[in-house]
């Protein structure tokens, strides 16, 4: 038996994503009834101060500062099952909350805050199981998709869960304490559920540590390394504004005045933020890369803390909504992007040991952030504020000035494979470059042979340069539909950035779509397209020289007629594609030579009726003559006789044609197909003058052998003759 590393199968990795995301989802309904905002009530129904609520904010990150232990602590312990144990028991501690009911004041409030750090310690073991465990089930082509989608579902059942809460406390026959106690009993048995689908996925990935690769060492070496250490600051920076962010729910409840319901419509309502947050940035972040929009972000959140700096507390519910929506709008953006770069950062040896460093430096920075924030708050609750700032204004301004951060830090980051500022603004303000990237996205996902073909036409045609970047990835792909049908469009919908693709792909002779690439570089006239053509016409391979032939009359090059001409007309006849593509390539570029003179013989009969109706037809619709002779061959394949019958019926205004019709008609039903060549011979024998396109075609009927006359060749030369005559001879 073949021995597995750690790193999952492709098979694996979807089992492992349908477990991950189903934990998510549970855990969305676990942490909206168990998390901070739940606390935060109960904290201010006992009379919390503004400092406790400032530890409450940074509890997730403060106890961080114990993962220095944790990977010593389980080392060799299977990481799925640490983090089972630890989900288990976050859920078990929340049950200290039902004593509550018998405490008051200060005692009340110690049992929440205790109670709440035990259940931010045990959270924090499995947080950093989680960003392996990301890590662990994509590839650095998904691992954008998987945060996303992750932040999409935790918070599409968190809005839920939040808009029920704010059903629930909105009951008057329940006190406001026996409303929270219930939604943290329901948040307790979703924890359970959440634990139990992560105890499923597949998982070899144990917790690794090395004897002197300490939180410190680890740090150094991270920020020794200008990338890491970008990331790592752009990061922590983002996760302080969460934690800042957070503080908007205490300033709400105590001085907006908002009741225990309005926070938890507060909460759905930013929750709803966060899920369309991570909805519009999913299909960019891979694609585009996280700097193009962190940047802007940065700045939006700056001027929405001074907004929050600066409102006063009397304003409107409503104004709060649309602010916190932005405001969060904005940090969730922050925050998914930065995830993002820190999980491709994550090393593939001593990831535990990675992540647990980044939590601890984090709890730090929560610790002193919390503090500060909540210290910040008290002065300007004391009165001790500047002007034109609310009591939150501080606190508030410290938000701001990260916000700044962020906006240096990022102006200067370098994120290879993102796209340029510039492209990628360009693309947002654009609703068909917008309309572009949607189909590049569904194309990327989906599996619908119709739909993809509907989506490569759609990309083919759109006006949007984003299209070319996507097409010249797909012309790397050697065996792919899709690249054969958007060769064939670029004939009509050109994109003279994707010739050198083009012409890479005609001189490779074993490309699959080698022909249309050349086919295609016949729409697009120019020095080089003309050299590589010229070249392809000496090519071994016959259909491919007919094909550069074709391609070269369509841009217009005309000092290769002669040996184009000979081939055509010394090369044998048979494969109709090759002599098809010799034909347009002369029409192209001798309208009227002599040529023509080759389109009735006894070599071209021999072919077979198929192949002469082929020629024929193609003839008739280069000179654009009507009725289309292909609609004439195609009825009388349908039907025998048919076709000379329509025929005959549209040659009526002309009395000579109008007489001999029954005649006419007589010897093609009786097979006489001799006569009828004979017919047309002396009619044309007597045009005088002809003009210069008619007379080599004239000529060719002329010397044909009537008695080698056909079904098919006998309607061509009558519909010929009748387009000559229609035309004083001129054709």
């Amino acid at each position: 038996m073949i021995k597995k590393t750690k790193y999952l199968s492709q098979k694996e990795r979807e089992t492992a994503r349908k477990y991950y995301f189903r934990f998510v989802s549970f855990n969305g309904v676990s942490f909206s009834f168990l998390g901070n905002t739940t606390v935060y009530l109960l904290a201010i129904l006992y009379g919390a101060t503004n400092l406790q609520l400032g530890y409450i904010s940074a509890a997730a990150y403060i106890t961080g500062g114990l993962l220095i232990f944790y990977p010593r602590l389980f080392r060799g312990r299977s990481s799925k099952q640490v983090g089972y144990i630890a989900w288990m028991l976050r859920g078990l501690v929340c049950l200290g909350y039902l004593i509550l009911p018998f405490l008051k004041g200060p005692s009340a409030v110690w049992i929440i805050l205790i109670t709440y750090t035990l259940f931010c310690i045990t959270r924090t073991i499995g947080v950093a199981i989680q960003q392996s465990i990301q890590k662990m089930i994509s590839t650095s082509r998904t691992r954008g998709e998987v945060v996303m989608t992750a932040s999409t579902r935790f918070n599409s059942i968190a809005l839920v869960s939040r808009f029920f809460s704010y059903i629930l406390t909105s009951l008057h026959f329940l006190s406001e304490l026996a409303g929270i106690l219930t939604l943290q009993m329901i948040g307790v048995l979703a924890n359970t559920f959440a634990s139990l689908n992560l105890k499923k996925m597949p998982n070899r990935e144990v917790v690794d540590y090395e004897p002197g690769q300490h939180i410190g060492k680890i740090l150094k070496e991270a920020f020794s390394k200008k990338r890491e250490k970008t990331i790592l600051l752009l990061r922590w920076s983002a996760i302080c504004i969460e934690i800042l962010t957070a503080m908007t729910v205490p300033f709400l409840r105590q001085f907006a005045g908002f009741t225990a319901a309005q926070v938890f419509m507060y909460t759905v309502i930013i929750t709803v933020s966060s899920v369309g947050a991570a909805l519009m940035i999913r299909p960019f972040a891979d694609r585009m890369g996280s700097r193009p929009f962190i940047l802007p972000s940065g700045i939006a959140a700056g001027l929405l803390f001074f907004t929050w700096m600066t409102i006063s507390p009397e304003r409107s519910p409503e104004f709060f909504y649309i602010l916190g929506f932005l405001t969060v709008f904005i940090q969730n953006i922050l925050s998914l992007l930065t995830a993002r770069l820190f999980i491709q950062s994550i090393p593939d040896e001593g990831s535990v040991s990675f992540t647990s460093m980044d939590i601890v430096v984090t709890s730090i920075l929560a610790l002193l952030l919390g503090f500060i924030a909540g210290g910040l708050a008290d002065l300007g609750t004391a009165g001790v504020n500047l002007p034109l700032l609310n009591v939150y204004g501080l606190t508030f301004a410290l938000a701001l000035l990260i916000c700044v951060f962020i906006t240096i830090v990022a102006a200067g980051f370098y994120e290879k494979g993102s796209a340029t500022m510039k492209k990628t603004w360009t693309m947002l303000f654009s609703i068909e470059h917008m309309r572009t990237f949607r189909d590049i996205s569904r194309l990327s996902s989906g599996n619908n042979t119709h739909k993809r073909k509907t989506l490569i036409l759609s990309l083919a045609y759109t006006g949007s340069s984003l299209a070319n970047e996507e097409i010249r990835q797909m012309f790397h792909n050697p065996i792919s539909s899709e690249k054969s049908d958007i060769m064939k469009t670029l004939f009509e919908r050109k994109r003279p950035d994707l010739i050198p693709d083009l012409i890479r792909e005609a001189e490779e002779i074993h490309s699959l779509y080698r022909q249309e690439a050349i086919f295609a570089l016949g729409a697009y006239p120019s020095n080089r397209v003309e050299k590589a053509l010229i070249k392809l016409l000496d090519d071994p391979d016959s259909l491919t020289a007919s094909n550069a032939a074709k391609s070269l009359g369509r841009i217009g090059h005309t000092d290769s007629m002669r040996k184009i001409y000979d081939r055509y007309i010394n090369g044998r006849r048979g494969n109709i594609t090759r002599d098809l593509n010799y034909l347009i390539a002369l029409h192209n570029m001798a309208p009227d030579g002599d040529w023509m003179e080759s389109l009735f013989s006894k070599e071209i009969s021999a072919q077979g009726e198929t192949y002469e109706q082929s020629l024929y037809t193609l003839f008739s619709r280069q000179r654009n003559m009507s009725p289309p002779l292909g609609w004439i061959y195609q009825m009388n394949n349908m039907e025998q006789g048919e076709g000379i019958h329509i025929l005959l019926d549209e040659t009526r205004e002309m009395d000579l044609f109008f007489q001999a019709q029954p005649r006419l008609y007589a010897s093609y039903s009786e097979q006489d197909f001799r006569a009828l060549w004979i017919w047309c011979q002396e009619i044309l024998r007597k045009v005088q003058n002809p003009g210069k396109g008619a007379a080599p075609l004239i000529r060719s009927i002329l010397n044909f052998d009537a008695s080698a006359g056909n079904s098919s060749n006998s309607i061509a030369v009558l519909y010929y003759t009748y387009q000559i005559l229609s035309e004083g001879g001129a054709l």
